[in-house]
């Protein structure tokens, strides 16, 4: 599977849009969207979300191959159509990596992950249509949700209303493996 930077630029690319463009239909800053495309920024799950809809595409679209029909079987520990985020930045190698439960299928209604973050010092807020669960597997995660943060730890989950202003991070700069389970509604 190609890079999520790669990706954006091609469909940009494909569908005529400047970087101006994108970022005046996304909302994502212009800065934002050409430091991602030059693998320097790591994306969130947010701003997957409002790139993948102002290209007119879903976001397993983004994250995804091949489309197949029926159902998905999902053995325990294997990973498929990984996706890796990282900033490139060597002095804060942050990583996140998105696996997909839905490996293979498009236009899902929802789109459920494990991802891992390592090293995240994350504190960009971001919003978006839709809604999401966060439950924490392996580790500490830390959720700032509005003015409110959650503290959570294995076992522990959250369920949110993604308009609101969010960011979902690694606990104290350690790492978190998350089942996260986005729903972003389609117009």
């Amino acid at each position: 599977m190609g890079l999520i930077n790669d990706k954006i630029k091609q469909f940009r690319e494909q569908k005529n849009l400047s970087i101006d463009e994108l970022a005046e239909r996304s909302g994502v800053g212009i800065e934002v969207i050409s430091a991602i495309e030059k693998g320097d920024e790591t994306p969130s799950s947010a701003v997957i979300i409002k790139i993948s809809r102002a290209l007119g595409l879903r976001v397993d679209t983004l994250l995804e191959v091949d489309n197949i029909s029926g159902p998905v079987f999902t053995k325990a520990g294997e990973v498929h159509n990984s996706t890796n985020f990282s900033n490139g930045k060597a002095s804060h190698p942050d990583f996140v990596n998105y696996s997909s439960l839905t490996h293979g299928k498009n236009n899902c209604s929802i789109n459920p992950f494990i991802v891992d973050i390592k090293g995240n010092d994350n504190k960009t807020m971001s919003s978006h249509e839709g809604e999401e669960l966060i439950y924490v597997l392996e580790g500490s995660a830390e959720v700032v949700y509005g003015n409110q943060t959650y503290s959570l730890e294995k076992g522990d989950s959250l369920y949110f209303d993604s308009v609101v202003s969010h960011c979902v991070k690694a606990k104290n700069g350690g790492s978190v493996k998350l089942l996260a389970v986005l729903y972003s509604p389609i117009d």
